[in-house]
Parts: structure tokens; C-alpha cells; sequence
């Protein structure tokens, strides 16, 4: 399969737009069909007018039930999830959240803040009925200071990857070392860790992240970094997705790319994953830190892509190994050119496949994904064992009835992420050899509206596969680790598997910052 759609077939560019389906904009007409009801949606209680009149300094930008403002904007990026916010307010700066930080305080209303809205658990819209939704997309500015390695990027919360790659360039050539789906925002990326097919040269997004300013339980806006709040921004990298205040700003030491960067993709069948596998897992202990890479498995077929840091000629001396190991793909692709060229081309954008400025995500531009998904994850710590390769042949096999897509994507860590302590922030896996997503989608709609029946078939696929993996994990791996940016509230022993002993710590600046625990969600870190 290539990248190039014009040499697609349908199956194909199916699968390839599955592939980066966590990453795209809810259209802002998403509202249900007339007399459909969601199933997470429930009667919900009178609003309260107390705290209606509190918001009332926000004017417009407080979005009521029953509104065609409130329903343009109260979905997010999994249309499985309806629930019901007491309002929408559409902050347009830090001020503006601080009053509706306030109010919902003094209301006793769970605060759930909007970047991109990509929780696989909806948790983006409070993974309940009656939050306030607090949506960061006006909080959107990118500025670039200083020079060489002095450099400062400071960047709205609001900002989805995309468009904040492309300002970045515009700015001098900049990037950051985040991931690939452009329309997710870089607050909940950033907050979960944030992995990207530079982590392995440059580790993960929080690594590049000197300071960051956030509105406290209080309504106060505070900053934390190294020298101020220490114990919050601890926190804030690595669980600080809406559990602590809402980040308003990240100030990130922005990186300087290769100025010549290779993309590539790499394709084989499915009946050669054993031997794909087994190169790609001793490929991690060697490879380059110049070389991101991941692979998608699914029923048509395998696919390595990524981006190398140097020329094509560089690339190909640098993947050698690899291929000899694995034998003549079935096909490829590579192409030299900038390292944003690649991020384009990766970020799967149909409107002008060639034209960076559409990483903006303006005009006419059409996701073309399911925005039915449910995700779960898995961390492994070391080389994949061939019981685990063997369950990928089978389960990568499988396409249940009624699914868009379903495949496993595989990301190959390591390199500069290891490089920071498991105690220097709250993110726990930086040992990780491997993590796993594992994705069902259905309805390719990109008109598609909420709140329909769930494809029984493809979550039964997903149920059915995790559990024989989780049984595979604890038999060779040891205690159940996942990655808290695919967050899934059916994971055993949520709090360890995302935060391992760090949880500890967590309650306890949770404690003392949020006493009243007014940043709440299923998932959120707990008081004790």
C-alpha cells in the first residue's frame, strides 16, 4: 500500500485511513438523527441557574443546553460517547477560564477540559452527564523566542497538532517532537506523554517542555516548571490530563530537523508477519535514533512508515539490516525531502497531498475516518516472545462483520525516551520496547452523526483479542502496563497499569492542589 492515493484501492485507502483515524475534527453539524437517543445519554437534571448567572461574564461564549451552539460543539471525536455537559464554554483565554474554573467549583460541577477531544473514553466531554466542558480551541497562539538552543516555543492548550506544526515552520523552520494525527490537540497528548516518530531521536513531548501555565482548582493561574510548582509539573507530565487544572499554555524547547528528512513506507503480506516481527523486535536494540518508525497490522496486510532524520541514500544504509532480515518487501515508498513533508504525508490529508499549508486544516478539508472506535493498549518492556507475534498473525487476520477497520498498530520506542529516569516525571514507561494500539472502528461516514448502536461484532473482536493477550502478557511480561494516551476504562487495575508506583505520589499532589477534587472523571487521579 502507498500514501500516494491515486494508486490506492479502495481497500486499501480504507485501511490507510483507519490507520490514523484517532486524529481528526468532529464536524462542527455532528448532531443526532431526529429521535435517536444515545445510549450514554440519560434524563439530565434542571441546569443550574446559580451557576449560569456566574458564567453570565462570558456572554456568548457559554454554550446552553438545547441550543444549536451548545449541540454543534458538545460532541467530541468518538461519536459513540453522548453525554449530556451542563454547558459548553468556548474559552478564548486564560481569564475566561478562570471564571468558569470558579463557578463550576462553587457549583460543585466537574471541570472537563477540550483540546482536541480525542478521548477513546469521552472523557473530553466528562465521560459523564452534567461536567462543563471547558473547549481550549480559542486558546490556539504560537510564539516562537530566541535562537539555536536558547530557543522558546510557547503554545496555546488549544492548538491541534497540525496547525501547530505548520506555524512552527512558518516560524523558522521549527518542530516538536509529537505525534502524527494532526488534528489532535496538543493538550491531551502532551499531558499523556506524548509519543512521536521523533521520540526515539529527541524522547517523548513532555521531555521538551520547560514550562507550563495552568488554572488551578482555585481559578488561580499558576505556572509550573523545574524552579516553580515542582510537585505539579511532576504530575502534569505524564497524568495530567484533567486531573489537576486546566493547562492553558506549554512552553517547549522546539527542535531544529534534519534538513534533508527521508518518509517511507514498507509493505508485506500478512503470512510473513513471523518473520516482519522478529526482524522489527531486533531491530530496536540497533537501529538509528534517526529513524522513527511504526508498524500497522491489519487484515491486508502489514506496513512499516515513519521518517528518517537524512538523505535517502542515509535511510537506505540505516534500514539495511532491517531489510535484509525481513527480505524484498512487497512494495515501498520513499521519498527525500522536509522532515514537514513527512509530517504531511503522514498525517493522511486529502484536500492537496502536497501542500504543507493544509497541516492548517482549513478550506475544505475532510477527516475521512470512522469516529466509531474503541481503542485499548499495551506497554511490553522487552523483546516480543513469538507467542505474542503468533496471537498478531491471528488476530491481525480477523475482520469482523460491520467494521471499518480494525488493526494493531505497533510503535517502536526506545532510543532518547529512555534516556530520562522513570521517576523524573509521572510517565512510568520509559523502559517500553514496544506499545501497542489496538483500534476497531465502523461507519466511514465523515458526515456520520452520534449517538447510533455500537457494532456488537467489533467490539467483540476487541474483547475477544485483548483477553488473549492480556493472558499472554502476564504469562511472559509480567504486570499489565498501558499507555494512559490510549486511555480505556476496562484495563485491569487502571491506576497501576498507566502510573505503577507513582500513583502514590499522584494522590497525593492531587491532594494538595485539588482537595475538593474538582477535576473529575472515571479515570481521573483519585483523592486516596
Amino acid at each position: 500500500m502507498r500514501f500516494d492515493t491515486l494508486s490506492l484501492s479502495a481497500s486499501a485507502l480504507l485501511l490507510l485511513s483507519s490507520q490514523f483515524s484517532k486524529a481528526y475534527i468532529l464536524p462542527p453539524n455532528a448532531v443526532p438523527a431526529p429521535g435517536l437517543v444515545a445510549r450514554q445519554e440519560s434524563l439530565a437534571p434542571a441546569v443550574n441557574s446559580t451557576f449560569i448567572t456566574c458564567l453570565k461574564p462570558l456572554g456568548a461564549k457559554v454554550l446552553q443546553r438545547n441550543t444549536s451552539g451548545f449541540e454543534k460543539n458538545r460532541y467530541a471525536f468518538d461519536l459513540r460517547y453522548t453525554y449530556n455537559p451542563e454547558v459548553v464554554v468556548m474559552a478564548a483565554s486564560a481569564a475566561d477560564v478562570q471564571v468558569a474554573v470558579k463557578c463550576a467549583k462553587a457549583s460543585n460541577i466537574p471541570v472537563a477540559p477540550r483540546s482536541g477531544g480525542h478521548s477513546f473514553e469521552g472523557y473530553s466531554i466528562g465521560g459523564q452527564d452534567g461536567s462543563l466542558v471547558l473547549d481550549l480551541t480559542g486558546l490556539s497562539s504560537v510564539t516562537v523566542t530566541g535562537s539555536g538552543s536558547s530557543a522558546q516555543a510557547k503554545v496555546g492548550s488549544g492548538i491541534r497538532l497540525g496547525p501547530l506544526y505548520l506555524a512552527l515552520f512558518n516560524k523558522g523552520g521549527w518542530t516538536l517532537n509529537a505525534g502524527t494525527c494532526p488534528s489532535v490537540g496538543v493538550g491531551g497528548h502532551t499531558l499523556g506523554g506524548g509519543f512521536g516518530l521523533l521520540s526515539r531521536k529527541h524522547g517523548l513531548l513532555i521531555d521538551s517542555l520547560l514550562e507550563i501555565e495552568v488554572v488551578n482548582a482555585e481559578g488561580n493561574l499558576v505556572t509550573a516548571s523545574a524552579t516553580q510548582n515542582q510537585d505539579l509539573f511532576y504530575a502534569l507530565r505524564g497524568a495530567g490530563g484533567g486531573s489537576y487544572g486546566v493547562v492553558t499554555s506549554f512552553t517547549f524547547r522546539p527542535i531544529k530537523p534534519a534538513a534533508k528528512a527521508t518518509s517511507f513506507t514498507y509493505d508485506w503480506p500478512l503470512s510473513q508477519i513471523s518473520t516482519v516481527m522478529k526482524a522489527y523486535v531486533d531491530f530496536q536494540a540497533t537501529a538509528s535514533r534517526d529513524i522513527g518508525v511504526e508498524l500497522n497490522v491489519a487484515p491486508d496486510g502489514l506496513m512499516m512508515y515513519g521518517i528518517f532524520q537524512g538523505t535517502k541514500s542515509e535511510q537506505a544504509a540505516a534500514m539495511a539490516p532491517f531489510l535484509k532480515a525481513t527480505g524484498k518487501p512487497a512494495s515501498s515508498d520513499i521519498r527525500e525531502g522536509r522532515h514537514i513533508d513527512g509530517q504531511l504525508r503522514f498525517a493522511y490529508i486529502y484536500n492537496d497531498p502536497k501542500d504543507i499549508n493544509a497541516l492548517g486544516l482549513t478550506g475544505n478539508y475532510k477527516p475521512g475516518d470512522s469516529r466509531y472506535t474503541k481503542g485499548k493498549s499495551l506497554v511490553y518492556p522487552s523483546a516480543l516472545k513469538p507467542s505474542t507475534i503468533n496471537l498478531l498473525k491471528k488476530w491481525g487476520a480477523k475482520k469482523p462483520s460491520g467494521g471499518t477497520a480494525n488493526y494493531i498498530i505497533i510503535d517502536l520506542w526506545g532510543g532518547a525516551v529512555k534516556d530520562h529516569s522513570a521517576d523524573e516525571t509521572a510517565f512510568i514507561h520509559r523502559n517500553a520496547h514496544t506499545v501497542f494500539e489496538f483500534v476497531s472502528e465502523w461507519d466511514e461516514n465523515p458526515d456520520v452523526k452520534p449517538g447510533k448502536p455500537d457494532c456488537a461484532a467489533c467490539l467483540k473482536w476487541m474483547n475477544d483479542m485483548y483477553a488473549e493477550f492480556l493472558v499472554d502478557f502476564k504469562a511472559n511480561y509480567g504486570t499489565v502496563r498501558g499507555y494512559q494516551n490510549y486511555i480505556d476504562k476496562e484495563i485491569p487495575n487502571w491506576q497501576d497499569a498507566y502510573y505503577g508506583s507513582a500513583i502514590t505520589r499522584l494522590k497525593q499532589i492531587k491532594k494538595a492542589v485539588d482537595p475538593g477534587n474538582v477535576f473529575r472523571f472515571p479515570q481521573s487521579i483519585p483523592l486516596q
